[in-house]
């Protein structure tokens, strides 16, 4: 009667201990977002320009909380350094950065509005707008490019 009781002892144990080592295994590691909850997407990117200013209105769809900084990209179109042609690749000279909750940029829910002046007023501009989500491993938000003009 010992030898059994011993053996389901025996058993037992080894029972718990196979049991407490499966529950440890799995993937460990950090938590990841889920893209599903964390991305945006840019439902409007509306540019106007008065005067020397461009006034740039995006509106986000999806997750609008996780946007940590948006990129305005521009580039004038003529013959001068640093300017490139209505048919040339965009290749963004300027870049003004903009952070949610600081200076220089409005925010009202989904929507961000901000401004870049010091333009020259005689010369047609291209743009985009890019969105940096807070998240780095979701990466970036690119617009398209629009043109502005005087």
């Amino acid at each position: 009667m010992k030898k059994l009781s011993l053996k389901k002892h025996v058993l037992l144990a080894i029972l718990a201990v196979a049991m407490l080592a499966a529950t440890g295994c799995g993937v460990k590691g950090w938590p990841s977002p889920q893209n599903s909850e964390d991305l945006f997407t840019f439902s409007s990117v509306t540019g106007r320009r008065t005067g020397e200013c461009l006034k740039v209105v995006v509106e986000v769809g999806g997750a609008y909380k996780n946007v940590a900084s948006l990129s305005l990209q521009y580039q004038a179109d003529g013959d001068g350094p640093g300017e490139g042609c209505g048919t040339c690749p965009f290749f963004p000279a300027i870049r003004k950065d903009f952070t949610p909750g600081s200076e220089g940029i409005q925010t009202d829910g989904s929507t961000f509005v901000f401004s870049e002046c010091g333009l020259d007023a005689t010369k047609t501009y291209r743009y985009r707008v890019v969105a940096r989500n807070s998240y780095e491993s979701l990466g970036f938000v690119l617009s398209d490019v629009y043109i502005v003009t005087p």
